[in-house]
């Protein structure tokens, strides 16, 4: 088997290529690195296309994965330094496989009943929207909305901070007026999480209802309109001198209250 041993190579510009939200915007891939994350998108039904390995480096986990992916699957050794080059993390197995993307549109909602909604209005930061699919994912939302998104799904960042929880979630992109119509169209209240003068404490609401938690970009919350038009606005009560939370870590909180709810209110009746 011939290696790849130049970091000009073709399929590995095509490979870096995939780095840029253009390229995965266009090419309908992404590249994935870890063996865990590898293995969560395969068992989530993701196709992978190509993979590159380097045998040096190659982790026991990565070589089970490599020896069980379906004979379709173009493999291709390459060098040392040419996995260096490829490779976003220091430590990740050895491999990087090229997935096809799923969609994330509107059409792809579940038309089964969601009762708990995370929605995140103009996220910016790939960290966070990472930290909230692993938030939604361990609170057990039904879905999660990117709305007027900004980051991109499959940008490598958001992929590494999600430890590959985004690949088992129904993760919908949409506009702010499409949710105000779903919410109406399907019974949801929206609770906006915000520093308001009606805010209340987020523990007074209750979630046992449809519900979906909206929250706003990093730098400047959610947009007016959403003040407003939502059903209830909560604030998360501060104790020290700060006056918010990351809004990962808000999402957070309040999906957990909104489990804790729910699963109270199956017990009782």
């Amino acid at each position: 088997m011939m290696v790849i041993t130049s970091v000009k190579n073709q399929r590995i510009s095509q490979v870096l290529d995939l780095g840029k939200a253009r390229e995965r915007k266009e090419s309908g891939y992404f590249a994935l690195e870890g063996a865990r994350e590898i293995e969560r998108a395969l068992n989530c039904g993701y196709k992978p296309h190509t993979v590159f390995w380097c045998r040096s480096v190659l982790s026991p986990a990565s070589s089970q994965i490599l020896s069980m992916l379906p004979s379709a699957v173009d493999r291709l050794e390459v060098a040392p330094q040419v996995y260096a080059k490829i490779a976003v993390r220091e430590s990740s197995d050895g491999m990087v496989v090229i997935f096809e993307q799923k969609r994330h549109d509107l059409p792809t909602l579940p038309q089964r009943p969601l009762r708990l909604i995370l929605a995140v209005q103009g996220l910016e930061k790939p960290g966070n929207l990472g930290a909230i699919l692993r938030s939604s994912d361990a609170a057990g939302a039904d879905a999660l909305f990117l709305v007027d998104q900004q980051v991109d799904l499959y940008n490598p960042l958001v992929l590494r901070a999600s430890v590959g929880t985004a690949f088992a979630q129904t993760v919908v992109a949409l506009s702010s007026g499409e949710l105000k119509r779903l919410a109406t169209e399907r019974g949801w209240q929206i609770v906006a999480a915000a520093l308001h003068g009606s805010a209340v404490p987020y523990t007074d609401i209750d979630y046992t209802r449809p519900t979906v938690i909206l929250l706003g970009t990093e730098a400047v919350g959610l947009t007016a309109n959403w003040l407003h038009e939502s059903d209830k606005v909560a604030q998360i009560p501060m104790a020290g001198i700060a006056d918010s939370l990351n809004v990962s870590v808000a999402g957070a909180v309040m999906l957990f209250e909104a489990r804790r709810q729910i699963s109270s209110a199956s017990l009782t009746g």
